[in-house]
C-alpha cells in the first residue's frame, strides 16, 4: 500500500477536492449527477487499477519477486484487491458527497454506474500494461477511449459507451462491468505468463 498505491490514492483525493471546484456537486438533478459520475469519477479507475505492475515493472526486480516462495498471482491479487477497495471505498464517499450537498440520484444505481466504468476503464489499461510493459502506454489507452467516448463515438461503441447514463440508462454498464473484470484477469495472467525480457 506504501510503495506502490499511496501516490495514487493522494491524486484521487486532491481529483475529489477539486471536483468541487471544475464540475460542482451540489444540488444537482438525476442527469447532471450522471454526468459527474460518468465524466469524472470514471477517471478514478485509471488511476487506482493501472499502476498493479508498478513494483515488478523493472526485469531484474520481476526475477527476483518471481523466484520467491509466494506466487505472483498472489502478489498481484492483494495488489488488485487493494486497489479495488480504495476505489470502491472513494466512490461510495464521493457519492455520499454529492447526497449530502443536495443531489438526487438514486445512489446505489450510480454506484454500479460508476464502479463499471471505473473497472472497465482500469482493466483496459492492465490488461495494455501486461502486454506491453510500459506505464505510459497503459495509461494512454484507456485515456484515448475516454476522449473517444466524449467525441461521440456512441454509435460504433453501442454498448461498450461509457457515458450512458448521462444519456438516461445503465443497462450498458453490465457489458462493461464484464469486460472490465475479463481484462483484468486477462491481464494478470498474460503479466505472469510472458518471459522477462
Amino acid at each position: 500500500m506504501k510503495f506502490n498505491l499511496l501516490p495514487h490514492i493522494i491524486a484521487v483525493f486532491f481529483m475529489a477536492l477539486l471536483a468541487q471546484i471544475i464540475m460542482g456537486l451540489s444540488n444537482l438533478d438525476f442527469l447532471q449527477s450522471a454526468k459527474v459520475v460518468d465524466l469524472y469519477l470514471s477517471l478514478f479507475g485509471i488511476v487506482l487499477c493501472v499502476p498493479l505492475f508498478i513494483p515488478d515493472e523493472d526485469p531484474s526486480i520481476r526475477e527476483l519477486v518471481q523466484s520467491k516462495k509466494e506466487s505472483m498471482f498472489i502478489v498481484h491479487g492483494i495488489r488488485l484487491v487493494e486497489g479495488v477497495l480504495i476505489l470502491l471505498i472513494s466512490l461510495v464517499l464521493f457519492l455520499l458527497l454529492m447526497k449530502q450537498q443536495g443531489s438526487h440520484f438514486p445512489y446505489y444505481q450510480y454506484l454500479y454506474g460508476g464502479v463499471a466504468n471505473c473497472l472497465f476503464l482500469g482493466g483496459l489499461g492492465i490488461i495494455s500494461y501486461s502486454i506491453v510493459d510500459n506505464l505510459a502506454v497503459a495509461y494512454m489507452i484507456p485515456i484515448l477511449y475516454y476522449v473517444m467516448c466524449m467525441g461521440g463515438a456512441k454509435r460504433y461503441l453501442e454498448k461498450f459507451y461509457l457515458f450512458s447514463m448521462m444519456r438516461g440508462s445503465v443497462e450498458d454498464k453490465i457489458y462493461l462491468l464484464t469486460t472490465g473484470i475479463v481484462m483484468i484477469i486477462l491481464g494478470i495472467i498474460i503479466r505472469n505468463n510472458r518471459k522477462l525480457i
